[in-house]
């Protein structure tokens, strides 16, 4: 493979791929706005500079910033090209570069299930997650072969397939593990019975790696809220089981409390509304299967995932409108077209 590399950002991650492509021996430019940090020999004075002439480029930054770099970039980039991103969640920024770039720039979403501190341990596999998609079906390919020249054992999945998997398993060890952190769990302990060790290593890692990943693992996440709040709800069970039983000396539970008046009447009215939504997303489903028909015989992709982004915007400025949260009424219509991507067709 002569793939040549524009790498923009060289922070962790960024310095542990600019790493790794050394030693693969994969030429490389470099841009971040800290230039200095950047090795000379390695050095782009512009993103311009950096990715005139790569073949691929990688966007090491954030999320945040992925829209107004992409926006900056575009006029210097050519169909020759390719664009991908190296974020830990995959729906949000895919969306970003489906908005951005489209069908005119080949792009792929892609997760390095590994940084600086997993390469200095040099933990094995070293896995990698590519996420095809129907606008650019090479892209994904270009992504594998890079990602396997650079010792990678690559696994392809949808962006919401990505997501949903990180959220159970990501998120939730970033979230206890910070809590554990702030719950101040082993400190100060004179010894630690061998079953607290695997929660030293959660509370280790916090220190280490979480402080700088948390934010975006937990927000950007579409996912995280549920996983939380699920994993929030089963402890809060646990927690009520124990104290009931030993309320009661270990004999089970107390009594029931009593329902309040007048909360029936509203948990019918909450039914009713319920099951409104359930025929509202039938109708939707059956309108997105004729929709799904008709591109088909025009040969338009499915999903179209520029204009889920835009349907997504629209739904976060009606949600602003009626003020209410914008992020959760975004995580609802997700949900709403994940249901109707797996409604069997007619």
């Amino acid at each position: 493979m002569s793939e040549s590399i524009a790498l923009l950002g060289y922070g962790r991650f960024g310095r542990a791929l600019s790493g790794l492509l050394v030693e693969a021996g994969v030429p490389h430019r470099v841009h971040d706005p800290r230039q200095e940090a950047v090795p000379p020999e390695l050095r782009a004075g512009s993103l311009a500079e950096a990715v005139g002439g790569a073949s691929l480029v990688v966007l090491a930054m954030s999320v945040g910033a992925m829209r107004a770099v992409l926006q900056e970039l575009r006029p210097h980039l050519t169909p020759a090209q390719t664009v991908l991103d190296v974020g830990s969640v995959k729906v949000r920024p895919v969306q970003v570069l489906a908005s951005v770039l489209g069908r005119d720039i080949p792009w792929a979403g892609t997760h390095p299930l590994w940084g600086p501190a997993s390469l200095a341990r040099g933990d094995r596999p070293r896995r990698t997650v590519v996420c095809p998609n129907e606008l650019h079906p090479e892209a994904a390919r270009r992504a594998r072969e890079l990602f396997e020249r650079l010792g990678c054992e690559v696994t392809e999945m949808t962006p919401d397939e990505h997501d949903a998997l990180m959220s159970r398993t990501h998120v939730l060890t970033f979230f206890l593990a910070h809590g554990l952190m702030r719950a101040e769990a082993g400190k100060d302990l004179p010894f630690a019975p061998p079953s607290f060790q695997p929660l030293a290593r959660l509370v280790e890692y916090a220190r280490q790696e979480v402080p700088h990943l948390l934010g975006v693992v937990q927000s950007e996440n579409p996912y995280g809220h549920d996983a939380r709040v699920g994993l929030m709800d089963a402890l809060t069970r646990l927690h009520l089981e124990l104290e009931a039983s030993r309320a009661s000396g270990g004999h089970g539970a107390p009594e029931a409390i009593p329902t309040p008046p007048g909360l029936g009447e509203l948990r019918e009215r909450i039914d009713v509304l319920d099951r409104e939504m359930v025929e509202l997303l039938g109708r939707r489903a059956r309108l997105v299967q004729q929709a799904a028909r008709v591109k088909a015989e025009h040969g338009l992709p499915l999903p179209d995932l520029g204009r889920e982004a835009s349907l997504l915007e629209v739904r976060r400025q009606w949600a602003s409108e009626e003020k209410v949260d914008v992020d959760a009424v975004e995580d609802v219509f997700r949900a709403v077209l994940r249901f109707s991507r797996r409604t069997p067709q007619d």
